[in-house]
């Protein structure tokens, strides 16, 4: 039922005048998480084109508790929190593939391909049923088509470096 949940309208009012606010300052709102009880945390995540600095991040969270104050959407008390949701987050899935193209990547699946439910690898195609997983094993490479219907979760690991194509064979006069 978790999966199914309709945010009610102030909800949906807070998203969009928090997204507008945001995107003002240069940055986009990558997940909202509402708190689930008086006294809970308001949870926004954010990020920018090239990241999100510290400065970035505070005055984010000043400009967002004002629209709050005026806003009062939650009765009782909550707690904000502004951050970046991070190198290793979870992956909303086609989107987040098709912008993180040849970035690393660790999958979890619901059945098993190749024999594996968690694979590692890099971004490759995506399309509507799936994505290309590019899999390096040692000097060899492969391609791994993962349907978006097999997937449980894509967890990114975006603090692994993207190899640089190599200079081999490049004309070094």
């Amino acid at each position: 039922m978790k999966d199914n949940l309709v945010l009610p309208p102030s909800s949906e009012r807070l998203t969009e005048e928090i997204t507008l606010l945001l995107v003002s300052m240069g940055l986009t709102l990558y997940e909202l998480v509402l708190p689930k009880k008086s006294g809970g945390v308001l949870r926004v995540y954010v990020e920018g084109p090239e990241g999100v600095t510290l400065d970035q991040l505070e005055n984010a969270s000043r400009r967002i508790s004002v629209l709050l104050d005026v806003m009062d959407p939650f009765p009782g008390k909550y707690h904000l929190e502004v951050s970046s949701p991070g190198l290793d987050r979870i992956l909303k899935i086609p989107g987040d593939l098709e912008k993180n193209a040849g970035k690393w990547v660790s999958v979890k699946l619901l059945e098993p391909v190749s024999g594996q439910k968690v694979l590692r690898g890099r971004i490759g195609a995506v399309s509507e049923e799936g994505f290309d997983l590019l899999v390096e094993t040692g000097k060899k490479s492969s391609t791994i088509q993962v349907g978006f219907s097999n997937v449980r979760s894509v967890q990114a690991e975006f603090w692994r470096p993207v190899p640089v194509p190599s200079a081999r064979g490049a004309d070094r006069s």
